[in-house]
């Protein structure tokens, strides 16, 4: 009997890899069900400095703080309700932010993380198909949160509020210092802080003495709560230093302004002088010197200028009727324009200021008020600004004029320091506009934009793990329900959602390899058919075919293509729509296409052999030429006959030993495949 085999040429095969997606939509009702089984959990910081013990001895069950929020009302496994959440914290923080660089976004002082796991992601989640819909937020006038993801790279993308409205937002590529204490995560003094982070991306952190951070300015509207970190001056001794940089050389012919928030008290306790300082430029400056032993230093000096770009400050008690008033002014030594606002701050309350140097005019803007201008002298008809020389070298201080620990030799009549509180100060290299100042100045619970971003959180594409974490209130009990202790209370009939719970949906990546091979059926090959009706007395063992078979009239047709691997296994049939007819005067040549599945981000077929799956590498040769490696020997070579006896009537020993090594694929006689 014939047997109708032939091995593959090398050159008729293909590899080409594809992605495939699957939509998920996860609730609050099914995450925990076989289909879903996604986790949300809830991470707390650990105070400052603190180590977390995870367990007491070798000896002793697991340690957790019971004040903390857990997932106890959840009604799931015992597992997630002893998560100890400043673990959870703290492992999130040194895998996904801590390493990376700091004008990124930080890990806040709670956050929500949702994990899928491998099996329902795949090789990864894909970019930009994640919606969160959620509505535990406790406002009237917002019944759902709204968040979608955004693409920052291959891997890692932002998690923003799709709702929030950025058309206020200043262009952050203005943005030339930014100090926002948010690095702050959780409460705590500083007596010296070295590292005050400047999140404008220019790094130009600054150091601080005396600091005590609290908790930030509350939000305004139906929902009051903090939001953020604020800094602390104490009227002694406290400052923020940030040192001179060439984006800090203002002139009186650019545009440039200053946005700070302040929290106040009624009394400041430095009256040496009639105003405390806010934000100033120009009471401290680096210089080279010698100490007392006549050593070479770096030494800052307190040597006030008449010269500088901006000065804000507050009345003091001192001068009762204008006690509480801002002031701003701007000086080239011998000319200073000054403007007093006619809103008093000094009320423990959060106020915006906002010091905006446009064309010919200093504007001093209260809450998103303008309440008063100064202007430059000019000249002519087209206003040419006739003022000169306010730039300096000095440093910007935050809550002093001077350093209380400056060089041991300079006199300073006057610190000028604060009592209070600054919060959000932001630098920029242009003028504002109102709509961009009044933005500055909403920290409104549903609609703020002080933060100026609508990012709240990260999704990590590769690991799928989503985390919302964010300073401002309305995001602190993302996935997490009313109160962040899985309260989502009753379900809404016909939704498959919670009253106060959530939805998420997102798509599933994984990477398949389609294999195409060319199988050629030569004018004189496969000419007799392997149909048991064809063979007398219809026995398919029978190597006698019935006589109308074996006259030149009768030509015989194909209708399936088999491909075996060199173990003898059939791994793939390829079946035709119609039957062929074998033509002894044309080469036909079929090209079988199948898809191969393997581990998750490695292109491989299924394993012929328990524990062995092959890998497939596309490589290239010194002339570009693509080649394919495969790993291990239970590949798609396709192997000739019903038995493996076949195989040694065709295959040499030395090509049996070829594929047991990662050689490039194909060669000849690697593929064999079987018509019928």
């Amino acid at each position: 009997m014939a047997t109708a085999y032939k091995p593959i040429n090398g050159g008729g095969t293909q590899l080409r890899p594809f992605n495939t997606y699957k939509r998920w939509v996860v609730t609050d009702i099914n995450q925990r069900s076989d289909s879903y089984l996604t986790s949300v959990i809830k991470g707390i910081s650990p105070t400052f400095g603190e180590k977390i013990n995870v367990s007491e001895s070798i000896s002793l069950p697991a340690y957790r703080e019971v004040d903390q929020l857990d997932n106890s009302n959840s009604g799931t496994t015992d597992f997630l309700k002893l998560k100890h959440q400043k673990v959870v914290w703290s492992s999130l923080n040194q895998m996904f932010f801590k390493h990376r660089p700091r004008v990124e976004r930080d890990l806040y002082v709670s956050a929500s993380i949702f994990s899928i796991p491998q099996n329902r992601f795949g090789d990864g989640v894909q970019c930009e198909t994640i919606e969160i819909v959620d509505t535990s937020i406790t406002s009237s006038n917002c019944q759902s949160i709204i968040i979608k993801d955004k693409k920052v790279d291959e891997y890692h993308g932002h998690l923003y509020d799709a709702g929030l409205d950025t058309g206020s937002y200043v262009p952050f590529g203005n943005l030339v210092g930014y100090w926002g204490f948010n690095d702050e995560v959780i409460p705590r003094y500083a007596k010296y802080d070295d590292v005050i982070e400047d999140r404008s991306g220019y790094l130009n952190n600054g150091v601080g003495r005396s600091i005590d951070y609290n908790y930030g300015i509350p939000t305004t509207g139906d929902v009051q709560l903090a939001s953020g970190t604020k800094a602390t001056f104490n009227g002694t001794d406290s400052y923020i230093r940030v040192d001179h940089r060439k984006q800090y050389n203002f002139f009186a012919t650019t545009d440039y302004s200053v946005s700070v928030w302040a929290v106040l008290p009624t009394q400041q306790s430095d009256t040496s002088s009639n105003y405390n300082s806010i934000v100033s430029k120009r009471g401290t400056e680096k210089d080279y010197g010698q100490d007392s032993k006549g050593k070479d230093i770096l030494r800052r000096r307190n040597i006030p200028t008449p010269i500088f770009p901006f000065d804000i400050e507050v009345h003091n008690q001192s001068v009762s009727s204008n006690n509480g008033k801002v002031r701003i002014s701007l000086s080239s030594g011998t000319n200073r324009i000054i403007t007093d606002s006619t809103t008093k701050i000094n009320d423990n309350l959060p106020h915006h200021i906002c010091f905006n140097k446009t064309g010919s005019h200093m504007e001093l803007w209260i809450d998103g008020v303008k309440e008063n201008t100064g202007s430059l002298p000019t000249s002519g008809s087209n206003k040419v600004i006739t003022m000169r020389g306010i730039s300096n070298q000095m440093d910007i201080l935050f809550g002093s004029k001077a350093l209380s620990d400056g060089w041991f030799e300079d006199s300073v009549s006057s610190y000028a320091q604060l009592s209070g509180s600054l919060d959000e100060v932001r630098i920029y290299n242009k003028g504002l506009t109102e709509s961009e100042i009044k933005g500055l100045g909403n920290n409104d619970y549903l609609t703020g934009s002080a933060y100026q971003t609508n990012v709240v959180g990260e999704v990590f594409y590769n690991h799928g793990v989503m985390v919302v974490s964010d300073p401002r209130p309305k995001y602190r009990y993302i996935w997490t329900g009313r109160t962040g202790d899985w309260d989502y209370g009753p379900e809404i009939s016909n939704t498959n959602v919670s009253e106060y719970g959530w939805s998420t949906k997102y798509k599933s990546t994984k990477q398949l390899h389609e294999l195409n091979i060319l199988c050629e059926v030569g004018s004189n090959e496969f000419n007799v058919s392997q149909n048991p009706t064809l063979k007398r007395n219809n026995d398919s063992e029978s190597e006698i075919l019935k006589a109308f078979v074996t006259g030149s009239d009768f030509k015989n047709y194909f209708t399936t293509l088999g491909l075996y691997n060199p173990n003898g296994d059939l791994i793939a049939v390829g079946k035709l729509a119609s039957a062929i007819q074998n033509r002894d005067d044309v080469d036909i040549t079929v090209k079988v296409r199948l898809d191969l599945d393997g581990p998750f981000g490695t292109a491989s077929t299924g394993s012929l052999m328990s524990g062995r799956p092959a890998t497939i590498t596309e490589v290239k040769d010194k002339e570009g030429n693509s080649k394919f490696i495969w790993g291990k020997l239970d590949r798609p070579d396709i192997l000739v006959g019903d038995s493996l006896e076949a195989i040694e009537q065709t295959v040499s020993q030395q090509e049996i030993d070829d594929l047991n090594s990662s050689e490039v694929l194909p060669k000849p006689h690697q593929y064999t495949s079987r018509f019928k």
